[in-house]
């Protein structure tokens, strides 16, 4: 006669995203005694947990969730699932058997070249800081996008390709100082912008925008106008632009920068 052994199982999923917190589901099923054949009756117990810590990307840019621990390292969650944007251009998980999907809500912010950071909202410590590469160093802002490929974290499975493209979609402005602002719209009213500083290079029929970040750094990104299109873009600035070339005894300037978050 085969013999019935005792179950206790527990069942995890991932439910929801807060800002430096991990909402977890507990399904706990155990055997007890009761009135049935085997002598037992299954009983099952659900928790919720939220758990503190601070959200960061590991070296493969994959996501990963730092609880923090009152005594001892901190424990660490990562998900080897997929990650893509979603319409608002927020980053939006599907675990490996598709039964967990998680909404990071937050802005994008270009720190350096070759860097792509994704902050929280609601948080001054929580980030993902992706490892990336731009598509094409050389922008036009009537496409009114910036392509970067990325690496491991945002494959579709582990055999698929090494890297994707993500694509950040906005509309160039200009900001204060002459420099360049790229607003995205993040959906449901909510509009944020990365205003750069720039070094502004004239040539024939264009202007030539070297982008930099707040430590006025290069980005590794220009951004070509032609004359043109920088009429129709903004004539109150174009003015204001070739001013300031009348002024220079070179033919380059240098523009302020700040990055508003």
């Amino acid at each position: 006669m085969k013999s019935i052994k005792p179950r206790d199982t527990l069942r995890k999923r991932f439910i929801a995203v807060e800002s430096d917190t991990l909402v977890i589901e507990t399904i706990q099923t155990v055997d007890k005694q009761g009135q049935s054949p085997s002598g037992t009756v299954p009983v099952s117990r659900l928790r919720i947990l939220k758990l503190k810590g601070t959200w960061r990307a590991n070296d493969y840019n994959e996501l990963c969730f730092e609880v923090t621990l009152r005594k001892g390292p901190p424990e660490t969650y990562t998900f080897k699932g997929s990650w893509k944007l979603n319409n608002n251009q927020q980053i939006e998980y599907t675990s490996e058997d598709g039964r967990d999907t998680l909404t990071f809500k937050g802005y994008w912010n270009i720190s350096a070249a070759n860097r792509l950071v994704y902050i929280f909202e609601g948080s001054s410590t929580s980030r993902f800081e992706f490892k990336v590469q731009l598509e094409s160093p050389t922008l036009y802002p009537k496409k009114s996008q910036i392509r970067y490929r990325i690496g491991a974290g945002i494959r579709q499975s582990r055999r698929s390709a090494a890297s994707q493209i993500l694509i950040l979609y906005g509309e160039w402005k200009f900001g204060r100082n002459l420099g360049l602002v790229f607003q995205m719209d993040y959906g449901q009213g909510k509009v944020r912008q990365i205003e750069f500083g720039a070094e502004v290079t004239f040539g024939h029929n264009k202007v030539i925008f070297a982008l930099k970040n707040e430590l006025d750094e290069p980005l590794g990104i220009t951004i070509t106008m032609t004359h043109k299109f920088l009429e129709s873009f903004d004539a109150e600035a174009f003015i204001r632009l070739k001013f300031r070339q009348s002024e220079q005894s070179e033919q380059a300037i240098e523009v302020g920068i700040t990055i508003p978050f």
